[in-house]
């Protein structure tokens, strides 16, 4: 059995649930490009490893991999583990270190990176929007509000939403740059923004 099919077995089994298993699966291709990079240092001094910047780039990329396929923490501390199990600890323990540091690292931020984007996602049309009547809406712009770009296209896309549907009035609350990112997309397209006060029935 060769080295990558035995680092996949002991992942596999290392899985905790069927996501952690096709994430296993997923993550073949970038793993098989963490071994190259291992296989060109084989001997070289544990130094040697930790500044070669393609390896480290290649666990990172593994990181990002494993994030998108949905794998859990525990998978992903497992992976460097796993191949030192089946490299034999000597021959890794060069790598060790450097090779998790930067999996992690990357696996943590692509989380952090999607579950951006999930929030993001929940704030988009038609979700924040609740129409009064066949010509009023009330807008939510809770979104976060970091982000000047996402925030422009959030409301250039709520505002063409809004204005396609024939609402001309659109009361709104949230964070004040969300708002005022609402009001310029609004007024582009004709509809009246007339803030936080929606009329009672």
């Amino acid at each position: 059995m060769g080295t990558l099919e035995a680092w996949t077995e002991r992942l596999a089994r290392a899985a905790i649930s069927d996501v952690d298993r096709r994430a296993v699966v997923a993550s073949e291709s970038a793993r098989a490009m963490v071994l190259e990079r291992l296989e060109e240092h084989r001997g070289e001094s544990a130094e040697r490893a930790y500044q070669d910047r393609d390896a480290l780039h290649g666990w990172a990329l593994l990181g990002r991999v494993l994030a998108d396929a949905g794998a859990s923490p525990t998978l992903a501390a497992q992976v460097v583990d796993t191949l030192a199990q089946v490299e034999g600890q000597n021959a890794f323990d060069g790598w060790a270190a450097s090779s998790r540091a930067a999996l992690v690292e990357a696996f943590v931020a692509s989380q952090r990176e999607l579950a951006d984007k999930r929030a993001f996602a929940s704030w988009r049309f038609p979700k924040c929007v609740v129409r009064l009547d066949e010509t009023t809406a009330a807008v939510a712009a809770g979104l976060p509000d970091d982000d000047p770009d996402e925030l422009a296209r959030w409301a250039d896309e709520v505002a063409a939403a809004l204005a396609k549907m024939g609402v001309r009035r659109v009361f709104s609350d949230g964070s004040p740059r969300a708002r005022a990112a609402l009001d310029g997309a609004l007024s582009a397209v004709g509809v009246e923004h007339r803030g936080r006060s929606v009329p009672s029935k």
